[in-house]
């Protein structure tokens, strides 16, 4: 029985170094910000986000298959204010300013 307990125990702390090593990890992703698009003369929202997680609400636990204690949310970056910009006949928002919120996709 002590055997299986170490080995739980040790599956334990290799898990925590192996999470502990993966959000340590920088990917490249910058904030947040106001940027130039690449192709066109506007300024868009670029950048990451990060999810937030919150304990699953009783409600929702209840009516889950399979109830999941941890709820996350992805949040994007998305503008705070923009304005329409006509570009070769073409309508194109040009964003002013920027943060970082519930994800469009997720509010339906």
């Amino acid at each position: 029985m002590d055997c299986v307990r170490a080995g739980e125990m040790l599956l334990l702390l290799w898990a925590m170094f192996f999470c502990g090593v993966e959000s340590n990890r920088d990917d490249g992703c910058e904030e947040c910000t106001l940027r130039r698009h690449p192709f066109l003369p506007v300024y868009q929202c670029m950048g990451c986000c990060f999810s937030r997680a919150f304990p699953t609400p009783y409600s929702s636990l209840r009516t889950m298959v399979q109830p999941k204690p941890i709820t996350s949310q992805a949040s994007c970056c998305v503008a705070d204010t923009f304005y329409q910009v006509m570009i070769d006949n073409e309508s194109v928002k040009n964003h002013t300013s920027c943060h970082c919120s519930t994800c469009k996709y997720h509010k339906y």
